[in-house]
């Protein structure tokens, strides 16, 4: 055997094993040595540093957003897409800008700045929409941060319905500083929440706008502060205006029941700053205007010739205007406002009479700029209080004086002051003072006639210059606190009444003339006082210029509107009644003495010392004993007090539930009576056997009473000793 062999076999196959490991080991080294080669010293590396915060302002993408108002507006990243009106020639723009006073109040980086350019209109402005509607149930205070380049400058914010430009309201506040930062409040009531989304800006509102002006402005928030009370009613006319009498044929007529209307393209423009309601009264159609500041009327489309009319009339009725101006405007023969031959005017009526309707009959020539009317296109009316007045608008025409009417077709309104409460001189509703002389000879010339107009006994005073009425004993209406006197004219223009007492002592009233209508006048004694003894008076005295017809000439005390006295206490045993409200009895419990779906003003009172319920703005009232059911089986009569000044029906409903003891059960049974003309001004004690309650077959649940009547909801009731008994 050759084992040499075998062993030089294993030595050859070592050697490259060995060589490869070396191999590897060297490379290894080589790639090690590399990688450190590329590492700084340990004492030399620095961390890269962090990218720098950028600046407020600075960074951010401005964005055009839809905001939402509660959210507030800062303008820092973003702002909402606006849009401007009242461009004439001049121009707008509105800019995100750097603040150009960073200090005070406003520090914020960047702010809006509003370039008006003129010539603009003075009611110019921007408008931009919102999120959704406006909830000013918890935050009423709208506040904006203002730098204005004057002080007493009007900024105006409005708020609208974007798809309905008349739901709108409207809040002014004044600069107070120039160039200066300083934040205005804008107040808003709760009864404002979800009618408005879009928001309206007005800067310098109704300024000259004759120079370039930038306004910047800021952080648009609201807030909770600045709650108001919700503005009182100011009610609204129960009757219609009166019918205008002038011929058909002399009216240009652009709102009347009584005419044929013209062509008008709208009664609010958009650049109108009111709310119109097309209403009716007594069934005859009424423009409503509240939250007024001004109003556009146009008939641009057909301009109205009004070169042969001689007068503008119109009627209105407001309960809270203070300030009442017509403007006309004729925009000449080229047709186009602004065009180089417009006309206009404006009359002013300073406090207009409240919660009457008022006829304004104006003579055109009264319109002293109105040079020229052949192309009458604007009609605006404008009120005050600013914004927070309400004017009810009818008959609203132009004509010639031709078409008057020389004499009153129609008698003059009936009295309703009850007689007990006048003396009279001349009326067919009393009966007059005897022995009067309406032609006392005072060398006068006028003389006096009676005619008969429409049934009515009236009084013809022709081509007036002076006329007395002479009585034939002395009057003592020093009891009395009025003069009432009704007038129709067609032509005067000055008339003058006089109380004259022995002496003799005299003093006038001045009357505030209208034409072609009954006019019905009040004149407080007082305006006599002082002159004349109101003990003893002995003539009237007339003097002015025309033709008058005078009716209804009286002396009255006004009846009282609400009771003096208490009425009288009950005397039926209390063992024999069933009480709901009477100081006289223990009262069962009622659950409520005005139901959530009554119609009525609530006030419990006192007079002379007695309990009492006052329902005012009655229509109907609901008292419910619905927890405590009354069982007036054993009782015979319902009985209650009622005292009223002005209600001429009253209505009684008892409601009884049935053995359910709910409403709607099937088995309930109700009834009610009407009491026609109660007698006013006294308590009424109404003592109503049940039987007479037709309807009310049972009587073991009754848990409701109603109270109604007429006119609806313009009466007032006053209520005491609610009871059933035997």
């Amino acid at each position: 055997m050759k084992k040499h062999n075998n062993k030089k076999s294993l030595n050859s196959t070592r050697f490259p094993i060995l060589f490869l490991l070396m191999a590897i080991g060297i490379l290894g080294t080589i790639i090690s040595c590399e990688m450190e080669d590329d590492l700084p010293p340990p004492s030399a590396y620095v961390p890269p540093e962090p990218e720098p915060e950028p600046e407020p302002g600075e960074g951010c993408t401005f964005e055009t957003i839809v905001p939402e108002l509660s959210e507030g507006l800062d303008f820092e990243c973003a702002g909402p897409e606006v849009e401007f009106f009242g461009a004439i020639d001049g121009s707008f723009t509105l800019e995100y800008v750097e603040n150009p006073d960073p200090s005070g109040i406003n520090t914020s980086e960047k702010v809006v700045a509003y370039t008006q350019i003129p010539s603009i209109e003075p009611w110019s402005g921007f408008f931009f929409d919102l999120a959704s509607k406006v909830d000013f149930t918890e935050m009423q205070t709208i506040k904006i941060k203002v730098y204005a380049p004057a002080a007493d400058q009007i900024v105006l914010l409005k708020f609208e319905d974007s798809t309905d430009g008349s739901i709108s309201k409207e809040v002014q506040a004044t600069t107070t500083v120039a160039n200066e930062w300083e934040e205005l409040y804008f107040t808003f009531s709760p009864s404002d929440s979800d009618k408005f989304d879009r928001m309206v800006l007005f800067f310098d509102f109704n300024g000259e706008k004759a120079n370039e002006s930038v306004h910047y402005f800021d952080d648009i928030v609201m807030s909770e502060g600045g709650e108001v009370e919700e503005p009182g009613p100011t009610g609204e006319p129960t009757s219609a205006a009166p019918d205008p009498t002038i011929d058909p044929t002399e009216v240009i007529s652009l709102f009347s029941d009584t005419y044929t209307n013209v062509t008008v393209d709208t009664w609010r423009t958009e650049w109108s700053a009111a709310t119109l309601e097309d209403i009716e009264i007594d069934g005859n159609a009424v423009k409503k205007y509240s939250e007024l500041n001004f109003v556009g009327i146009e008939a641009v489309a057909a301009p109205i010739d009004a070169t042969n009319m001689t007068h503008f009339r119109t009627d209105i009725w407001t309960g809270d205007a203070t300030e009442f101006r017509i403007k006309l405007v004729d925009f000449g023969a080229d047709g186009a406002f602004d065009g180089g031959d417009d006309v206009e005017h404006e009359l002013v009526f300073e406090a207009p009479a409240q919660e009457e309707w008022v006829t304004l009959d104006i003579p055109l020539t009264d319109f002293t700029g109105l040079t020229t009317r052949g192309h009458i296109a604007q009609l605006i009316f404008v009120g005050a209080p600013t914004g927070a007045n309400t004017v009810y608008v009818d008959n609203v025409f132009f004509y010639n004086e031709a078409g008057v009417s020389n004499a009153p077709t129609t008698g003059a309104p009936a009295p309703t002051v009850p007689e007990a409460n006048v003396i009279s001189v001349f009326s067919d509703a009393y009966t007059d003072v005897a022995g009067t002389d309406f032609n006392p000879n005072w060398g006068q010339a006028t003389v006096v006639t009676q005619e008969l107009i429409d049934g009515n006994n009236t009084l013809k005073y022709e081509n007036l210059n002076y006329q007395g009425t002479q009585f034939a004993t002395p009057l003592d209406v020093s009891g009395m606190t009025m003069l009432h006197v009704d007038y129709w004219t067609p032509d005067s223009s000055e008339l003058n009444g006089y109380l004259i007492s022995s002496g003799p002592a005299e003093t006038a009233h001045s009357f505030t003339i209208t034409t072609g209508e009954w006019v019905s006048v009040d004149i407080p004694l007082t305006e006599f006082s002082g002159v004349v003894d109101l003990t003893d008076v002995i003539q009237l005295k007339f003097d002015g210029n025309g033709t008058i017809y005078l009716d209804n000439i009286y002396f009255y005390t006004p009846p009282a509107t609400e009771p003096t006295a208490a009425a009288t206490t009950p005397t039926v045993a209390e063992a024999d009644v069933i009480s709901l409200f009477s100081n006289a009895y223990t009262n069962v419990p009622v659950d409520t003495w005005k139901t959530d779906w009554s119609v009525a003003t609530l006030e419990d009172i006192m007079i002379e010392g007695d309990d009492v319920k006052k329902y005012s703005d009655l229509n109907f009232v609901g008292i419910e004993t619905v927890a405590n059911q009354i069982d007036a089986t054993e009782m015979t009569h319902f009985h209650t007090d009622v005292w009223t000044a002005d209600a001429t029906e009253i209505r009684i409903k008892l409601v009884d539930f049935g053995a359910d003891a709910a409403f709607g059960g099937g088995d309930d049974v109700e009834h009610e009576i009407t009491i026609a003309n109660p007698e006013q001004g006294t308590w009424i004690s109404l003592d109503i056997p049940l039987p007479e309650f037709v309807g009310l077959t049972t009587k073991a649940n009754i848990a409701q009473l109603i109270y109604a009547g007429q006119p609806a909801g313009s009466m007032t009731v006053f209520v005491d000793n609610v009871y059933f008994h035997k």
